[in-house]
């Protein structure tokens, strides 16, 4: 393990403090697991039609992200080769061209340079190669879920996904209609460092401490109190990946579990929607998709909840205490109008700016941000559930899993200049 992580392997696990606070270990990680990792971008839905585009900030790094004729998807740095100044300041469009507003290059869907004022002049040939060209970005996608790499590796994004493509399959399985991504979404920032938040997205042990107004609000409408206490398991997948599952929640799911949060008009079709399940499945794996909460950590900053609603969250580190942050709702494409606004407003009612759930986490967050900043000797403890080798949903394996996964990559790792990094497709 790092200098950072003491262990024995079977009775303690802790983390130094100093992890959370150091300006050089954040340029590290920076380095050694943001430049060379897998990192989700977008979802096939945000970009249906040929021309659709999306620019996104990734990694650190801005990105154009275009549909092209074939149906491949095309992903360019937002950079145009003459200067390096954006070339789309638009967040989503559709376009098959794009124009730099600083000298008037211009490029194709393809990311090629088709234009340059006064041409002559800088001696170009009348054809382009890649020079000329916006940066093209590695890019691979898993069920709809687009991904891009920018340095050079010879791991796939199968092999980085590994275990958790079961779990993202399983939450999938909800429906045999396509995901999609509900228009808009939440971006804020924390005054925390990131991987208290990568901690945080795999942590049930924290829910009837930190979001006791939420269960007492759940307990007004009739659910079970006890809910919290139901059994689950904590998983590390490998790779840094994670997962809590729990179940049955009184919160209830959009897709074939109804509770007191929903409308009573929409028992029968949730109803009807579990028995299509257990058709298509059998009951167990029917119950394991319907019946259960899940939050799905895949490394380094992605979190997938299926828990009351389905959202997506990405977050980036802006220093050793500051990450900002990014949610969306997803739901599927055969939803009735009413199933949707249940989505939506199970999102809106924990997630969202207003919910029960972050403003919470934010504040227990940026608490430990400010004592670890004074009090930065010692360590945190993670060792729940190891003695005894257990994995509830409650325990700490799932969270042993990313910090063993970060070791690995910064383990005699030096600073590298990001110069050096190979975009490639």
């Amino acid at each position: 393990m790092s200098d950072y992580i003491q262990t024995d392997g079977a009775s303690f696990f802790r983390v130094g403090r100093q992890a959370y606070v150091s300006a050089e270990l954040y340029r590290r990680e920076l380095n050694e697991i943001f430049d060379r990792t897998w990192l989700y971008a977008a979802h096939d839905s945000e970009l249906r039609e040929a021309g659709d585009f999306l620019t996104r900030e990734v990694g650190g790094r801005e990105l154009i992200l275009q549909r092209q004729a074939d149906g491949s998807l095309g992903v360019y740095l937002n950079a145009c080769a003459h200067r390096g100044a954006r070339v789309c300041n638009e967040r989503a469009g559709n376009t098959q061209r794009f124009t730099c507003p600083y000298h008037g290059w211009t490029y194709d869907g393809q990311g090629a340079l088709i234009g340059v004022p006064d041409r002559s002049a800088y001696g170009l040939p009348g054809h382009c190669d890649l020079q000329q060209s916006l940066i093209r970005v590695r890019h691979d996608s898993y069920r709809g879920f687009v991904f891009i790499l920018y340095g050079r590796s010879a791991v796939s994004l199968a092999q980085h996904l590994g275990g958790a493509r079961d779990y993202i399959d399983l939450i999938l399985d909800q429906s045999e209609a396509p995901l999609e991504i509900i228009p808009g979404a939440f971006d804020h920032a924390i005054k925390a460092n990131w991987k208290l938040l990568a901690e945080n997205g795999v942590d049930a042990y924290h829910l009837p401490f930190a979001h006791k107004r939420y269960l007492k609000y759940l307990d007004t409408l009739g659910t079970d109190p006890a809910s919290h206490r139901r059994s689950g398991r904590g998983e590390a997948l490998g790779n840094g990946h994670a997962l809590i599952m729990s179940g049955p929640p009184s919160t209830g799911r959009p897709i074939a579990y109804w509770s007191p949060l929903f409308p009573e008009a929409l028992k029968p079709s949730i109803e009807a929607k579990f028995d299509e399940l257990v058709r298509r499945f059998g009951q167990a794996r029917a119950e394991e998709i319907a019946h259960t909460n899940k939050s799905l950590f895949i490394f380094p900053n992605l979190v997938i909840n299926d828990i009351l609603g389905l959202n997506i969250r990405t977050f980036f580190p802006r220093g050793a205490d500051q990450v900002s942050v990014t949610v969306w709702g997803a739901g599927f494409a055969d939803e009735s109008a009413e199933e949707r606004a249940a989505r939506i407003n199970g999102l809106i009612s924990f997630i969202g700016p207003g919910g029960f759930g972050t403003p919470d986490d934010v504040e227990i967050l940026e608490s430990c941000q400010r004592a670890y900043a004074h009090a930065a000797i010692g360590y945190s403890d993670f060792s729940r559930g190891l003695l005894a080798g257990s994995r509830r949903h409650v325990d700490e394996e799932q969270n042993r899993g990313f910090w063993r996964e970060w070791s690995r990559r910064l383990e005699g790792a030096s600073v590298r200049p990001s110069q050096a990094l190979a975009i490639a497709v």
